[in-house]
């Protein structure tokens, strides 16, 4: 009934915000060279974007290989670099490390794949006369004729032409609460207290090969202002530099990867983990989740630099170990990550471990795995006095010797079933976190217990069906409690049912339709789109069962990507 309401008293709202983002995308794609605006990753492997994701964000089995790969998978239409590199990855290739250098997509000269054939069969002790080379065996010795196909393989790719790889994300859409935002303040900005339509984000991303073995995934976002916030901020967003590499041990294929990032599991190659999963779109309005949250599930994103080393093993087994520094106050500011918006200053090197087994059976595919950190923490108040901070990033009287820590311990799978025309995706994550306050203070608060507890569950179930014109459909179960704390939670005046727990429980169900999917649709790799309804159901708010419902949020929302 609420949705009906909903739905009925602002449909002229909702197409207004819709036609705003569709209009800005298709004015974009008309006034400017399509060349400087296409979706980066589509344009240099020539996959349809069906092919590495179930839904926008979701990864499909290939999808999870390429970015293990480092994002350098290349068989589009352009080249893939600024600067042609050997499609071998090799300057001068030789005998015994050049077996094919045909890389899947280039145009190579007919007599140039005639020439690698012949050389492969020669090294595998085969008869290299063939329809090929008109039933006669070739006389070539094997590295002129490496010499020889390597130029004109180079030469194709060569002309292949290059374009920058950038693509632009807008997000625009309509936010209603069950009761208005108690945070909301008159002329504060340009939202309502209520039912308001407007733009959330908009984001340019860069990204792809740099050579063979290095590529990344580089966003920076504007956020428009939150309900209570004067004004929005540009910040670099999500970034993910890596390098990788393959070899084999007693035979075993093992797949090596460094990567570095600066938001803790955006690496992650599975839904599971903080910074991938459901909701993958909000508008900033509303409630959308949990209110309170474990370290690793996204306190310290775009505050710090993460540096980690990876292995997978056998296509099967994945091994990670990754450090975190946070980001000093200087290089924070400038890169638009508020500092004070995190908990405090990290001690040395903050640890994160990840394991996960990945089986495939037929079109079934399963991951179990875990993952586990520890922050230990140097508060931004001590004794309640906060600590001064200056723009070269130096903390007085920092009490490195005392602080909180936060050990956070989590479990995950993920179940994926490929059908004819559909994919049923099934996830599940858990994580514990323990906590002790020996600095005393957590920012402005002082926790009432020494330690404390904090859990959070997401359970989730998603249906994608289609090819183009994919509709799919998403259910998920989200509840975070912990210990009881008098010290850090509690009614507030805007706020005065919430309990002494952060204890909260809901359901999200979300309905997306994404018109371009597993083919190239009108306009493929030059534009992608999703248009999305979710709502949000809340049972528990942060311990308040009283108002609890007045945190209910409907979303209608359009992403636009060009």
């Amino acid at each position: 009934m609420l949705l009906g309401r909903c739905l009925g008293k602002t449909i002229v709202g909702v197409i207004g915000a819709l036609a705003v983002g569709l209009l800005a995308s298709a004015t974009l794609v008309a006034t400017t060279q399509s060349a400087q605006a296409l979706p980066i990753f589509a344009r240099q492997t020539a996959q349809p974007c069906g092919n590495c994701h179930t839904d926008v964000l979701g990864l499909t089995p290939f999808g999870r290989r390429f970015k293990l790969g480092g994002y350098t998978l290349g068989g589009g239409p352009f080249r893939k670099t600024l600067f042609p590199i050997p499609p071998s990855g090799k300057v001068f290739p030789t005998v015994d490390d050049f077996r094919s250098v045909l890389v899947p997509g280039v145009a190579a000269a007919k007599d140039a794949t005639a020439e690698l054939r012949s050389y492969a069969a020669q090294t595998a002790g085969q008869d290299n006369a063939g329809p090929q080379n008109n039933g006669k065996k070739t006389t070539t010795a094997p590295q002129q004729a490496i010499n020889n196909a390597f130029a004109a393989v180079q030469q194709a790719d060569e002309e292949k032409g290059w374009y920058p790889p950038l693509a632009v994300m807008l997000i625009s859409g309509y936010t209603h609460t069950q009761a208005a935002d108690p945070n909301w303040q008159p002329g504060v900005n340009h939202w309502k207290a209520n039912d308001n339509v407007g733009l959330a984000q908009a984001s340019l991303f860069g990204g792809g090969a740099m050579s063979d073995n290095v590529g990344v995934f580089a966003q920076l976002t504007y956020g428009f202002p939150a309900i209570d916030a004067a004004k929005g901020t540009w910040g670099w967003d999500n970034v993910d530099l890596r390098y990788a590499s393959t070899f084999q041990v007693a035979g075993t294929d093992v797949l090596f990867g460094i990567t570095a990032h600066n938001n803790p599991t955006v690496q992650d190659v599975w839904n599971t983990a903080p910074a991938w999963t459901h909701p993958y779109f909000t508008t900033q309005l509303g409630f959308t989740g949990p209110a309170t949250s474990t370290v690793i599930d996204g306190q310290y994103g775009q505050r710090v630099g993460g540096l980690g080393t990876y292995l997978f093993i056998n296509d099967m087994l994945y091994l990670e170990a990754t450090g975190y520094k946070t980001l000093g106050v200087a290089a924070a500011t400038r890169l638009g990550a508020d500092p004070l918006g995190s908990l405090g200053q990290i001690a040395g090197i903050a640890p994160y471990g990840r394991i996960a087994l990945e089986q495939r059976f037929g079109d079934h595919n399963l991951m179990v795995g875990g993952f586990a950190s520890r922050f230990e923490i140097a508060p931004w108040s001590v004794a309640g006095v906060p600590v001064p901070l200056d723009l070269t990033g130096a903390i007085a009287a920092s009490p490195y010797a005392i602080t909180n820590k936060y050990t956070d311990i989590g479990v995950d799978t993920q179940y994926q079933y490929r059908g004819d025309n559909f994919w049923v995706i099934l996830k599940g994550a858990y994580i514990r976190e323990q906590q002790r306050y020996d600095a005393g203070y957590v920012g402005a608060s002082t926790p009432a217990n020494l330690s404390d507890s904090l859990n959070t569950l997401r359970l989730s179930s998603t249906v994608a069906i289609g090819g183009d014109n994919r509709v799919v459909a998403t259910g998920q179960y989200f509840r975070t409690w912990g210990s009881p704390d008098a010290g850090l939670y509690g009614p507030t005046l805007t706020d005065p049912n919430w309990g002494i727990v952060p204890d909260t429980t809901g359901f999200m169900a979300e309905l997306a339709y994404l018109p371009f999917g597993t083919s190239r649709a009108p306009y493929w790799p030059w534009f992608n789109a999703r248009l999305g309804a979710q709502y949000f159901y809340y049972t528990k708010y942060n311990g308040d069962t009283l108002t609890q419902h007045n945190k209910n949020t409907f979303i209608l929302y359009s992403t636009i990507l060009f």
